[in-house]
């Protein structure tokens, strides 16, 4: 029989006091970070998936957490989660290596033994709900004449609540105005986006829930959204939407609540911009959306909950794979062209301005100008590759999956797009697959070929090769067909 166990472990004051943003010890706690853990066992078998209120840890300090976890605890290393929810209130990268996943081990692992003792045996209620197009949207659209643009926040919404824009301010074009036609009209931001929401509910024998996992995909970057209006002293750490969702689970429902992120690039949830100036503001809205999203589960679950079967058929692996990396991206740590790189490649986007070159030159240049100035910040505040891998032109990424009755988890490496929920649940229909995104440390953006042909931030933040991600889903695929069975 599966049992299973639910708990969390605040993570204060584990992380470097200095990184990418400044002294992060200055920081105040708006909320706590967490780590939150779901650990099953059946038959000799175990797992735990560990989700953190992190940016993003670098794969090789993520992989070393799980190392350590897995030796202390004798939980196979590959039936090891390490994903993180992309929350933008917190630390990543430089401030997640080294000693601070030494001091992340130490904090974690007696607690994840503790719940271990105390795993029981379960009956789960599972609600299954579309959200539509009223909680996220797709942030990427093309712009005719122009070409592939990322808006952040900022966006209007029509009386049918679609997302739509004329403001070229928002689009990332770092000042350039282009005068083109297609803005005389609304340009809707109507690309497909991942509407699916889950909430497994779970039961001990006595009918008390042990703990909830729910799972939606959208940024969560909503208690920073001050930053994009220009304001940058009001930083505190917070756990976003996600958190305030799981807590409002916890006080309705009872037991510790684990929310996992879906593929979330370019996905951002409906949110409020004007006036979101303070850092009160933007976390009151970042508690409207998580309590309004676990409102949403909790109905759906009250209204047509759905019986986990098959509780018993239980098994998780991981899988190691390599993906290619673009040619043109930096080739070690040694930055001393780097610099005028960007420089070289600004002249190139000033000259094409003033010699009036179309917009879709001179966005092309735009794009090229900025990915050649956030490789360097990619590298060292995301990546943290080193320059053997940098050399080799491959990075080794794991996918993990974790199946549970019916459904199957799918752990993917790095910021993910949409279309990668959308190949999983299309490829592998013999079960109910949920895609989760940015298990097992950040890879930066996984783009997509239609993603970097069309630019946008998304070309900007990903060292993938045009094919990379058709790589991917190649050697993925035999893998998987044979976990699901």
């Amino acid at each position: 029989m599966a049992k299973c166990s639910f708990a969390k472990v605040a993570t204060r004051e584990i992380y470097n006091t200095y990184g990418a943003r400044g002294p992060i010890a200055e920081w105040e706690y708006g909320t706590e970070l967490y780590g939150r853990f779901f650990y099953l066992e059946s038959d000799g078998e175990q797992a735990l998936i560990a989700a953190f209120d992190f940016l993003g840890t670098f794969s090789k300090d993520a992989n070393r957490w799980r190392r350590a976890v897995a030796e202390r605890t004798g939980i196979p290393v590959d039936h090891i989660w390490y994903h993180e929810l992309q929350v933008h209130a917190a630390p990543k990268g430089p401030e997640m290596t080294g000693a601070v996943i030494d001091r992340l081990v130490e904090r974690c692992v007696p607690v994840i033994r503790e719940m271990m003792t105390r795993a029981q045996e379960f009956t789960c209620q599972v609600a299954e709900a579309d959200f539509g197009t009223e909680c996220n949207f797709n942030r990427e659209q093309y712009v005719a004449g122009l070409g592939g643009v990322t808006v952040w926040s900022g966006m209007d919404f029509d009386e049918k609540g679609r997302p739509y824009t004329q403001n070229d301010n928002i689009m990332l074009l770092r000042g350039y105005h282009p005068a083109l036609p297609v803005f005389d009209n609304p340009i809707y931001f109507d690309n497909p986006a991942d509407p699916k929401a889950y909430l497994f509910r779970f039961f001990n024998e006595k009918g008390e829930t042990i703990g909830t996992l729910s799972r939606f995909a959208g940024h969560p970057d909503v208690a920073v959204l001050f930053e994009l209006r220009g304001v940058n002293d009001q930083y505190k750490f917070n756990f976003d939407w996600p958190g305030y969702l799981s807590e409002k689970l916890e006080r309705d429902l009872g037991g510790t609540s684990i929310y996992l992120n879906g593929p979330c690039a370019d996905l951002t949830v409906k949110k409020g911009f004007d006036g979101m100036d303070t850092y009160e503001v933007c976390a009151a809205e970042a508690r409207r959306i998580g309590e309004d999203f676990a409102e949403r589960l909790e109905r759906r679950l009250a209204s047509r909950p759905l019986p986990l079967r098959n509780t018993s058929r239980f098994k998780a692996d991981t899988f190691h794979l390599e993906m290619p990396m673009r040619e043109n991206f930096l080739t070690s740590h040694d930055f001393s062209h780097w610099e005028q790189d960007v420089e070289e490649a600004e002249q190139r986007l000033q000259q094409a301005i003033a010699d009036g070159e179309p917009a879709y030159r001179v966005k092309q240049l735009i794009d090229d100008r900025f990915r050649t100035a956030n490789d360097r910040s990619l590298l060292e505040d995301g990546l943290g590759f080193s320059d053997e891998i940098l050399r080799s032109r491959r990075v080794p990424v794991t996918v993990s999956a974790l199946q549970l009755g019916d459904y199957t988890f799918v752990g993917v490496p790095g910021e993910s797009l949409c279309d990668m929920s959308i190949w999983l649940r299309s490829q592998f229909t013999g079960v109910k697959t949920i895609p989760v995104d940015q298990v097992n440390g950040y890879y930066g953006y996984v783009a997509t070929p239609r993603s970097l042909t069309m630019g946008g931030y998304t070309y900007w933040s990903s060292w993938v090769r045009h094919d990379a991600t058709d790589v991917l889903k190649k050697d993925l695929t035999p893998l998987l067909e044979q976990f699901i069975g």
